[in-house]
């Protein structure tokens, strides 16, 4: 079906996340489809957190700006060409596409570790040793060597590794890179291992490792929601899709969306709208930010509510359409173990420009040049990414940004002894600096806790898309039967693809517009270094380290 020239085709998409905003933009720059037949329906206001895992926002406290983000997304040339692309049909300015300026970014600061790890007491790593012993490397090969069909449903990795695999520099690396836990999805590790495999020889320097010049939002979803809105892409506000109704046809197996359901972020049903037999319907079905609630400085983070009934708007959906229709996945696989997918993130905006020296100082790089740092005698087990300054384009020049990851966040922390979701920021803050070794000093502790501002985030389904799954747990991006719907987002199944990263949910959106409006649209491949023998022998010197 090709719905490009019909100018009486309408589009309907939820939420203003990456899957959406990439599948209006090959709407518009690939697939020449009208722009003002385009509706995305966001359930938060347009002054809201917008972009997924993607966002970026500000607040002031006490006369200052105070920064804070969900995500923040890393990049890398071979694994991420989707994205790229997507990057390339976004204009960041008149003269220049998003993707041209990240390429500018990237050759004015370019990433070279030299302290890769901090364990503890400050004692600091190179990662140059991966750690793993011999039969973990079988592990690994073998792992890489078996088909995913033979991977038994459900299976960890755990499963798959010995004890010292987790207490290794490798692992502490991968960890901190991708977000992985031990009881996470074997076949997950397993396809992440193919497509990252050609980085495994860089994984102490990471001089392979990409930043956005300024949050993810600002370099690329701020100047797609701009160029969207320039062209006449209807975006609804306050407003989210919440069921739909299907049609079917028994005899051939066929199926199609015929109405969809609407209401505000509160509950309060709004007027539906008939799907007519040209219109298509792209849906995100589930969210990893979804429920997130925040803390302050001095405040800990809300606890929000996660049971079965208050899940957020696109877990609802799915959940709503899924017992309608067959094929349509399993939701409540992915909301079944909220310890097991919970994070927390916090962003520190620190003012004065001491944090940063002592940093750059500590890792011998400059911010911007420094991979994430694994802090690894953590309870919390936090993550600390660093950026080229500014971060926030308007952000002042003697303040420095930073956010970090914890995984470990029902842990007792070791200089703070709360659980972190017991801590207020300045707490969180306060045992991070004793991790970095920068508590030592009484005066500059107090100057960097005083004159900072620390907001965390708690994000009960930040990790889910890795639990334990199987086949039928994730539906298709164009289910079997369809005819007019495809789904979007972290939640589906494409085949080989890694998901919490941006090329997942741009994959899907560039298979949904193929699928539905432009057949001739060519999906970027994804790169598999196995299959190259010289970099295999690479990645067998690095893992004889």
């Amino acid at each position: 079906m090709n719905n490009t020239e019909d100018s009486s085709v309408n589009i309907y998409l939820n939420g203003l996340g990456l899957g959406s905003i990439a599948a209006a933009m090959y709407l518009i720059q690939k697939a020449d489809f009208n722009p003002s037949n385009i509706h995305i329906f966001e359930q938060m206001g347009d002054n809201h957190l917008l972009g997924g895992s993607c966002d970026a926002s500000e607040v002031m406290v006490n006369g200052q700006p105070a920064y804070f983000m969900q995500g923040s997304r890393e990049f890398e040339d071979k694994a991420y060409p989707c994205t790229k692309e997507l990057w390339s049909i976004i204009p960041y300015t008149d003269d220049a596409s998003c993707l041209q300026d990240h390429q500018k970014n990237r050759e004015e600061c370019r990433v070279h570790t030299v302290v890769r790890l901090m364990h503890e007491n400050g004692e600091k790593d190179s990662g140059y040793q991966l750690g793993l012993d011999t039969a973990q490397k079988l592990n690994m090969a073998k792992l890489m060597a078996t088909p995913e069909s033979l991977i038994a449903d459900g299976a960890k990795i755990t499963d798959i590794f010995g004890e010292t695999f987790f207490t290794s520099n490798f692992w502490y690396m991968w960890r901190a890179m991708f977000a992985f836990q031990p009881w996470h999805s074997a076949v997950e590790m397993k396809r992440y291992m193919h497509l990252f495999f050609h980085e495994m020889p860089n994984m102490d320097t990471m001089v392979a490792l990409e930043r956005t010049r300024y949050t993810n939002f600002h370099s690329f979803i701020l100047p797609a929601l701009r160029f969207m809105k320039k062209k006449g892409v209807n975006i609804h506000y306050n407003i989210r899709i919440s069921d739909a109704d299907f049609g079917t046809d028994s005899g051939t197996e066929k199926r199609w969306i015929k109405r969809l359901y609407l209401e505000t972020a509160s509950g309060a049903p709004k007027p539906s709208i008939a799907v007519s037999d040209t219109d298509l319907v792209f849906l995100t079905i589930g969210s990893i930010v979804s429920n997130a609630s925040f803390g302050t400085h001095d405040r800990p983070v809300d606890r929000p509510a996660v049971d079965g009934d208050k899940v957020g708007g696109a877990w609802t959906l799915w959940k709503n359409i899924a017992a309608k229709q067959h094929g349509f996945g399993r939701p409540d696989q992915f909301l079944r173990d909220v310890p097991k997918s919970t994070m927390i993130t916090f962003t520190v905006t620190f003012r004065g420009g001491l944090f940063q020296r002592k940093f750059e100082w500590l890792v011998e790089r400059q911010m911007g040049r420094q991979s994430p740092l694994p802090l690894t005698a953590s309870p919390w087990i936090l993550h600390l990414h660093t950026y080229r300054q500014p971060l926030f384009p308007e952000q002042p020049r003697d303040t420095c940004v930073i956010w970090v990851t914890a995984l470990g966040s029902d842990q007792i922390g070791t200089f703070v002894k709360k659980t972190m979701a017991e801590c207020t920021g300045r707490e969180i803050l306060e045992e991070l600096l004793g991790h970095l070794q920068f508590d030592h000093d009484e005066g500059e502790k107090a100057e960097l806790l005083d004159t900072s501002t620390c907001i965390p985030c708690l994000l009960p389904y930040s990790t889910s898309q890795f639990l334990g799954r199987a086949e039928g747990d994730r539906p298709a991006v164009v289910p079997a039967g369809s005819q007019n719907f495809a789904f979007l987002g972290q939640f589906v199944e494409i085949p080989d693809g890694i998901v919490f990263t941006t090329e997942y949910s741009v994959l899907g959106a560039i298979h949904a517009v193929k699928q539905f409006v432009k057949p001739t649209l060519e999906v970027p491949p994804m790169y598999f270094g196995q299959h190259h023998p010289l970099i295999v022998v690479e990645v067998a010197r690095a893992l004889a380290r």
